[in-house]
């Protein structure tokens, strides 16, 4: 477990020009993915694939393609919102160049929070990387939703946008009153139905070009479009490239606490065993959960 820097974007490049890849570890890349961004990220080292928001792009490729051959992941292992280090996973390479795209609603809501704040972090900056980026989604939801003229939905992204205050779309109730079998029946049909990227933007209000950055920013977290992925597939665990950057010690003991100088930094080991922990934690909640909802019943 090794520290590797970070930010507040979804990725960091290192090392970022190609004259210094091309003088460490055989000009490859390394890229470290913060897991709360990335939640389909390596889980482990050698874990046999993942899926990620970003590749490094070839260079030589005019149209800036990802690149086809591996490249070191890193990912940053979080307890609690406090980080405790960054692990590297192996050498992985693209196993599709297509991205797909990941439903938001599958999006956890501490996903959701975490990537809305580093995007309001950035914004607060005048040179921010997201101040361009918002500018770029303008421009792409502008030609999508004048290409697409088809009404906004889904029904189920309408009662949300209603539910969040962000648009108010007549005869939708965003927490209808129905109950038992009568819910579960209608909540099964909305899932089931279909919209354009174009409805699904109408539906949460991003069709306003007059929408402030902070609005966009606040709504595009709840569309689809915005989770693109890679799926990426595991190629081998390179010992000289674990041993290159081993010393960039972490900060945090394995307990997630701030370590003392002489103190052993957090292993991966240690990672395994809080997440075990929490997931096991998680599994006893949730039969707690069901055996109050049987007594209720």
């Amino acid at each position: 477990m090794m520290k590797l820097g970070g930010g507040n974007v979804s990725s960091k490049l290192w090392p970022k020009s190609s004259k210094d890849r091309l003088a460490r570890m055989g000009g490859r890349y390394a890229v470290g993915y913060n897991d709360l961004w990335n939640f389909g990220a390596p889980k482990y080292a050698g874990d046999p694939s993942g899926y990620v928001s970003w590749l490094p792009k070839d260079e030589c490729d005019n149209k800036r393609k990802p690149i086809r051959g591996p490249f070191s992941a890193f990912v940053k292992r979080t307890v609690k919102g406090s980080t405790l280090g960054w692990e590297y996973c192996g050498e992985y390479e693209l196993t599709d160049d297509l991205p797909g795209v990941i439903a938001a609603h599958c999006v956890t809501h501490a996903s959701k929070t975490a990537i809305l704040n580093d995007i309001l972090k950035s914004l607060s900056k005048p040179n921010g990387e997201w101040n361009e980026s918002i500018r770029w989604w303008k421009t792409e939801l502008k030609n999508l939703c004048t290409s697409d003229k088809r009404p906004a939905g889904p029904t189920r992204l309408k009662r949300l946008a209603v539910a969040l205050g962000f648009k108010e779309w007549s005869n939708v109730d965003p927490d209808p009153m129905d109950t038992g079998k009568e819910r579960q029946d209608r909540e099964e049909k909305e899932i089931r139905e279909k919209a354009s990227s174009a409805a699904k933007a109408r539906a949460l209000g991003l069709d306003d070009e007059e929408l402030s950055n902070i609005c966009i920013a606040k709504r595009l977290v709840y569309f689809d479009d915005f989770y693109g992925s890679y799926s990426i597939k595991f190629v081998r665990y390179d010992e000289d490239m674990y041993n290159f950057c081993k010393e960039g010690e972490t900060t945090k003991n394995k307990s997630n606490r701030k370590r003392h100088p002489q103190e052993p930094c957090a292993k991966a080991d240690d990672w395994y065993a809080i997440f075990d922990q929490m997931m096991a934690e998680n599994d006893r909640s949730t039969k707690r959960k069901r055996k109050r909802s049987r007594g209720n019943g």
